[in-house]
């Protein structure tokens, strides 16, 4: 299964690469954010934790299209493992960025991107009785769901601030441009 913490413990080194990535040319066409923000209403079978995402967008030099992939932790999994029948859990969802640059001037610069990727929606196995996830320590069989939505993403000197909309949640972004 995905570790999101181990995610967010790899971001530091994001930050050292900053320098090594900006030296071909492309600096400032590069923002890194992290996302935080509402889930859709609670229910029976809908998870309520807060939402949140991280992610990297990126201009093509001597192009508009920008291009970007990020990670998020929304929407509801149902988990049946662990001797659970369809516990309610955060889903983490997998995500490609495809847009464009529309706004670029010398106080700030606007990217807007579709999001399209899958996200959890159940997991599955066997129970075990040793007090293992699935019987015989197996991987569970997970199943995902399509996940859409939209980045938008302004950008003022070094800094930058944005929306984050899927069918599952919306997130206010921040972050930094290098």
């Amino acid at each position: 299964m995905f570790n999101f913490k181990a995610l967010l413990l790899a971001a530091p080194l994001a930050l050292l690469a900053a320098p090594a990535i900006a030296q071909d040319g492309t600096a400032g066409r590069t923002s890194l954010y992290f996302g935080l923000g509402g889930a859709k209403s609670a229910s029976e079978f809908r998870d309520d934790s807060t939402p949140l995402s991280i992610g990297i967008m990126h201009q093509l030099a001597g192009r508009k299209l920008v291009l970007g992939a990020d990670i998020g932790r929304e929407g509801t999994l149902l988990d049946s493992t662990w001797g659970r029948d369809q516990a309610v859990k955060q889903a983490t969802s997998y995500n490609l960025l495809i847009g464009a640059n529309v706004i670029e001037n010398s106080r700030f610069r606007t990217d807007a991107a579709l999001l399209v990727g899958v996200r959890e929606d159940t997991s599955d196995c066997a129970a075990s009785y040793l007090g293992y996830q699935c019987w015989a320590n197996t991987e569970p069989d997970t199943e995902y769901k399509g996940n859409f939505g939209a980045v938008v993403n302004v950008s003022f000197n070094k800094m930058s601030l944005g929306v984050r909309a899927t069918g599952e949640s919306t997130q206010v972004i921040a972050g930094f441009r290098f």
